[in-house]
């Protein structure tokens, strides 16, 4: 049942696309009714079937108008139901006049009547006229979405190719201005350790780090290209048209035939002639399709060969059928040669384009989003280093500049302290321009950095004990110690503070993490001037509040999922 909805679904979407008439359909179309659906003009021999081909070139010109204004209409008309009745407008127009048009051209020009029959010729062009569009429909607009998907994919391709090469010229770039930088810092540095080392001095200097951090981060942050598609997305796998000549629907080909010739059977038949068409035209089909399934794993041409061949075959047996069942028939028992193959054809080609269509738009989905996810990992890979390296600039190497100013602030800078300072920053350094590497970044602990932090203030530290295990999460852990130095070097540099808590604790799957220090926030352009979320390079997350006199930064980290649950 799922297979009919979904052929359903897409004869409907066929039929009110807009495309359902097009120039081949109708080329088609004139090419049956003049060669195959031809009047029976004077006796059934092969004169006569000439005098019926030229019957129907001539009465064809006023059929081809009617479907030149449908396809006018159709692309023209926006509701699917205007559309809808165009097509059957058309289809029944051009169904019910065709044999009156042609009795009336053989009547003029040959001086006899084509005969009557006029609701069995009619129903026979409707039966045909529908078939016939409907295939040629499907083939055409199913094919169109093929080179559509195709096209887009191979212009996807050329973008993510681009993207690509953008990508690592930003990542050149951007490696290209972090050694630059630090060796400016290293330079300005060793200039502030060579002469007397001042409060000022070393604000001097932590100013142009965090400059430089804010540059490096403002190269990490630069718009990188967008695409959706894969580097070697490849294109359809291009197969010669007898090559994708195959299986037809279970019995399709041999009822549609059937169903275009019943009103001709019934005429001159009656219905014992209809059955035994039916029954005969169904159990070759069967056979057909049988011995067409069983080619499957043949070449695409041999089995496109095998596939013609077949219905052939099937087309000799119809004819045959038609001389003995009709024995009257005269030349038109020989369309069946033609027009069984044809309409086999036509099946065969209409469910490849669906089937190619629909395997290749199933191909894009699949490639657009691997790929869209590949040049993600991309981007983060080149922005990876350019992130540590600036955390590194604006969190550890700042918060040393804190520590040494505010020490000197107090007490002349003693060598051992420079020492220090100097090893310290070097290490920074060392660790920034090597950043590309994940191992050489040795994350500093929370517990690390109060001891650093020690020298110029107090630093209580609270841990809740259901917290501790989140911290040990390495990605975690230095979020947090990050937060931390941030709020310490804020509360030092902008309060002169020599005091701050620390409280760490979890609240059902996320880590609360606060530091408090005495001060006042002075907030420019804040709501109520209360509070602000979103400080500096941090996201929402992060809170900088005043309560009572204290100024308390406040930061959530999602706890790993390992031990959320």
């Amino acid at each position: 049942m799922g297979r009919v909805r979904r052929v359903w679904r897409t004869l409907g979407a066929t039929f009110v696309s807009g495309e359902y008439f097009s120039r081949w359909s109708l080329i088609l179309a004139l090419a049956v009714g003049v060669l195959l659906s031809v009047p029976s003009v004077g006796d059934p021999s092969f004169l006569g079937y000439l005098r019926g081909v030229a019957v129907a070139a001539l009465g064809s010109p006023p059929l081809i108008a009617i479907g030149f204004a449908a396809t006018w209409a159709e692309r023209r008309l926006e509701r699917p139901a205007a559309r809808a009745w165009a097509i059957i407008g058309a289809i029944v127009l051009i169904s019910g006049i065709r044999p009156f048009v042609n009795d009336g051209i053989s009547t003029l020009v040959f001086g006899t009547s084509t005969g009557g029959n006029w609701p069995n010729r009619i129903t026979t062009n409707l039966v045909t006229c529908v078939a016939l569009f409907t295939a040629c429909a499907v083939a055409i607009t199913y094919q169109r979405r093929l080179r559509a998907t195709t096209t887009r994919l191979q212009l996807a391709g050329a973008q993510m190719r681009a993207a690509i090469a953008e990508v690592n010229r930003l990542r050149t770039d951007g490696d290209a201005e972090r050694d630059r930088l630090v060796a400016e810092l290293r330079a300005s540095r060793d200039d502030l350790l060579g002469r007397p080392v001042t409060y000022d001095a070393v604000r001097e200097y932590s100013d142009r780090v965090r400059a430089a951090s804010h540059a490096l981060d403002a190269v990490r942050t630069a718009p990188t290209p967008r695409s959706p598609a894969d580097v070697s997305v490849g294109e359809a796998q291009r197969v010669p048209l007898v090559g994708r000549l195959g299986r037809t629907p279970l019995l399709t080909v041999g009822l549609t035939y059937v169903g275009a010739t019943l009103p001709f059977g019934l005429a001159h038949g009656g219905p014992s002639v209809a059955l035994t068409a039916i029954l005969v035209c169904a159990a070759l089909d069967l056979v057909a399709s049988a011995i067409i399934r069983s080619t499957r794993r043949l070449r695409p041409r041999l089995r496109g060969a095998v596939f013609v061949a077949t219905w052939l075959a099937v087309g000799v047996g119809v004819m045959a059928l038609s001389f003995a069942l009709i024995p009257s028939v005269g030349s038109l028992g020989l369309v069946p040669l033609v027009a069984v193959p044809l309409v086999a054809v036509i099946i065969s080609i209409s469910v490849d384009a669906y089937r190619r269509a629909r395997a290749e738009e199933e191909r894009a989905t699949t490639v657009l989003l691997d790929s869209a996810r590949t040049l993600a990992a991309e981007v983060d890979a080149a922005q990876l280093p350019l992130r540590r390296a600036t955390d590194l600039l604006h969190g550890r190497l700042q918060g040393r500049c804190v520590i040494l100013a505010a020490h000197v602030d107090e007490n002349p800078a003693d060598e051992q302290m420079l020492a220090t300072f100097r090893a310290q920053t070097d290490e920074i350094f060392d660790q920034v321009s090597t950043a590309d590497a994940p191992a050489a970044v040795d994350a500093e602990d929370i517990h690390d950095l109060v001891r650093a932090w020690s020298v110029v203030m107090d630093v209580s530290l609270a841990i809740h004990d259901d917290a501790r295990a989140s911290l040990d999460d390495a990605i975690v852990g230095e979020a947090v110690t990050s937060l931390v130095n941030e709020g310490l070097v804020n509360a030092v540099k902008h309060s002169g503070a020599r005091w701050a808590e620390v409280a760490i604790e979890r609240v059902d799957d996320q880590l609360s993490v606060r530091v408090g220090s005495p001060g006042i926030l002075r907030l420019t352009g804040a709501p109520g001037g209360e509070h602000v979320t979103g400080i500096g390079t941090r996201g929402a997350r992060t809170t900088l509040r005043q309560r009572g006199d204290r100024v308390v930064l406040e930061g959530e980290f999602a706890v790993p999922v390992a031990q959320a649950g």
